[in-house]
């Protein structure tokens, strides 16, 4: 497979994905891929937990002292369920990550054999991206030091009128600065990185080795498909969101007419019919809730799989195994076959090993 520029892997990628969502289309296979997508973006990376907020200090201290120490009590174990939810989904997330791309790389939809294989290699990517997230820190905590030190030296936050414009406009420079960098970098290890760990099962250094060889070979190809990639994304995720509403808006028709029939045959029933119109609503609110969640995932996840293929065929001229891959799960053009003869279904057979005369 030659190297494709940034622009050149667009089109083999919307192929891909098309190939493996929706060629030939199966509700259950679309869905899957999609949700493998979905949450590999979703539990793959950072997460972060908001806080109560302190409205309401005045009331909690007054609380009686038995009563606030229950109420400590149950916030630090509700935090702890969430630490451990939020690191399972994490770990979820990190292995999904690495079944997704075997699943785009050989275009094959059964996902348990990769989850199995890929058992050892989630290890090393989440060590890696536990380091990362580490350097990131460090880096974040480094740069801060100026700014804690300027606010500290003038003993309070001054005042709009006495704060220069130049200062503000270099630290909001340096924070989105400070947030490109960190982004493009954690861009580069998801999509030139992990590869190599999925398909070979490499080192850290030996991955980062290869990231870095290749960075410094083309410099101007990476940074174009960043762009490009960003883009894409973008344009794909609004237009999937466009998609989700149209779909929503149409979807409340039904639930409109049965809703406004209901309301008219259970409102004056009395006790009993207030009381079955409201569990009526109830499980129309659980259908639609479980309806957008399945909207969002097939969009988003569809999104994610393009940009996942994308990645892959911008690597693959530049990775010699994922670009064979690559080619040999390529379906051939159905046009290069006259009518009434298809295209051989692949993989083709393997032949066996030739007979022993006896």
């Amino acid at each position: 497979m030659r190297p494709l520029s940034a622009s050149e892997a667009i089109s083999p990628a919307l192929d891909r994905a098309k190939d493996l969502l929706a060629r030939p289309f199966r509700w259950r296979t679309f869905f899957k891929i999609a949700a493998v997508a979905f949450f590999a973006e979703l539990g793959g990376g950072s997460f972060n937990f908001s806080t109560p907020g302190r409205g309401g200090s005045g009331a909690i201290h007054a609380l009686p002292p038995a009563m606030l120490a229950f109420i400590v009590a149950f916030a630090v174990i509700l935090g702890l369920v969430f630490m451990v939810i939020s690191l399972i989904l994490f770990y979820i997330g990190s292995r999904l990550q690495l079944v997704l791309v075997e699943l785009v790389a050989t275009r094959q939809t059964f996902v348990s054999p990769v989850w199995r294989r890929v058992s050892q290699s989630t290890w090393r990517w989440i060590g890696l991206k536990v380091l990362y997230f580490l350097a990131a820190i460090l880096l974040l905590g480094v740069l801060a030091l100026p700014v804690i030190f300027y606010f500290v030296s003038h003993h309070s936050l001054p005042s709009f009128d006495s704060f220069h414009i130049a200062e503000i406009i270099l630290f909001v420079a340096a924070a989105i600065v400070v947030v490109l960098i960190i982004a493009v970098t954690y861009s580069l290890l998801r999509d030139f990185t992990l590869p190599f760990i999925a398909l070979e099962d490499l080192s850290i250094s030996e991955s980062l080795r290869r990231l870095l060889y290749m960075l410094s070979a083309e410099p101007g190809a990476f940074a174009l498909f960043i762009l490009l990639r960003f883009i894409l994304i973008i344009i794909f995720a609004i237009a999937a969101e466009v998609c989700i509403a149209i779909v929503v808006l149409i979807s409340l028709i039904p639930f409109a007419i049965v809703g406004g029939g209901l309301w008219i045959a259970l409102h004056n029933s009395g006790t009993g019919g207030t009381i079955a119109l409201i569990g009526c609503a109830v499980v129309a609110g659980l259908i639609f809730l479980a309806w957008l969640a399945v909207l969002g995932i097939s969009a988003l996840g569809s999104v994610y799989t393009f940009s996942q293929a994308y990645s892959l065929y911008f690597l693959g001229g530049r990775y010699p195994l994922l670009g064979d891959l690559l080619d040999r799960s390529t379906p051939p053009p159905s046009f290069a076959y006259p009518a009434g003869f298809p295209p051989p279904s692949y993989p083709p057979p393997q032949a066996g090993p030739p007979a022993q005369s006896s």
